[in-house]
């Protein structure tokens, strides 16, 4: 019989609105909650961990923001092709 320590369970996938980062080469891209307003969320866009842009307006969940984040990140790699 196998101790606890060896028996493993599975982990659930994470789902895509759960994520914290998007996958870019050269951007990352944090969701995180309004200062102003926690009950809004907010992204933040890092280049070499510095912040390269701020989302102007604020999204009612998570899942929005992670959105438009992953749209912005797109046009970004979509205008710097060295980056892909």
């Amino acid at each position: 019989m196998r101790s606890a320590k060896e028996i493993s369970l599975a982990k659930a996938p994470e789902l895509a609105h759960n994520r914290i980062m998007t996958d870019s080469v050269v951007f990352t891209t944090y969701v995180v909650k309004d200062i102003g307003n926690p009950n809004r969320y907010r992204w933040n866009i890092y280049d070499d961990k510095t912040i390269r842009d701020k989302s102007f307006y604020s999204f009612a969940t998570k899942r929005e923001a992670q959105t438009d984040a992953d749209k912005f990140v797109e046009k970004l790699n979509a205008i710097w092709p060295a980056a892909k």
